[in-house]
């Protein structure tokens, strides 16, 4: 689809492209496609939450895993998993094949721009498995950021706001950013308003 190119975080063995987004993403979903290579090479996400977002994964072709609400169970072609807001959950490959799913979350808010961000990170900067910058400095302004998106499902949300909001003033305060237009593509930079990158 013109508008939504496909990024990649090798490190992680993920590649993503949207499908589409709403005009208001305080209400409509954000529709995306995911490709995770096999293990080794992929590892999913870490178990996390999605605080005030909706998340469903259907999967296209290959094996996915899906560890939610205390129960590890694996899908197949043309089944989903549903995770509602505020649930810990994590997804892997589990297959020997490479995986594709198709996935929304609802509201979209601003994961679009947020999933840029931390590929391009990914890409660019020491990274864990599955794609989180390990430099706290670095991460801490975007995570302050984008507040209503992503937090760990193993500490408690309160700890982790608190720890980020003391650390982000410090990181921006050494010159690390919450927003990183250079990681957003041409034409997605330019349709959502973001500043233009010199060359």
């Amino acid at each position: 689809m013109p508008g939504f190119p496909t990024v990649e975080a090798p490190r992680s063995g993920k590649r993503v492209r949207y499908l589409d987004v709403p005009d208001d993403g305080a209400t409509g979903p954000a529709r995306f496609e995911m490709w995770l290579a096999p293990p080794p090479e992929s590892h999913g996400p870490m178990r996390h939450i999605h605080p005030e977002q909706d998340e469903i994964l259907e999967v296209v072709s290959g094996t996915l895993g899906v560890w939610h609400d205390g129960e590890t169970r694996t899908l197949d072609a043309g089944e989903r998993a549903v995770i509602p807001a505020g649930d810990p959950h994590r997804f892997w490959n589990a297959g020997d094949g490479e995986l594709h799913l198709e996935g929304a979350v609802t509201p979209g808010l601003e994961t679009e721009v947020f999933m840029y961000t931390t590929y391009g990170m990914a890409r660019d900067h020491a990274a864990t498995p599955s794609g989180m910058p390990l430099n706290p400095l670095r991460l801490a302004p975007v995570l302050d950021r984008y507040d209503d998106l992503l937090y760990l499902a193993h500490l408690p949300i309160a700890l982790q706001k608190a720890a980020i909001r003391a650390v982000a003033p410090l990181a921006r305060g050494v010159g690390f950013r919450a927003e990183y237009p250079e990681y957003v593509p041409e034409p997605r930079r330019e349709a959502l308003g973001l500043p233009t990158v010199p060359d």
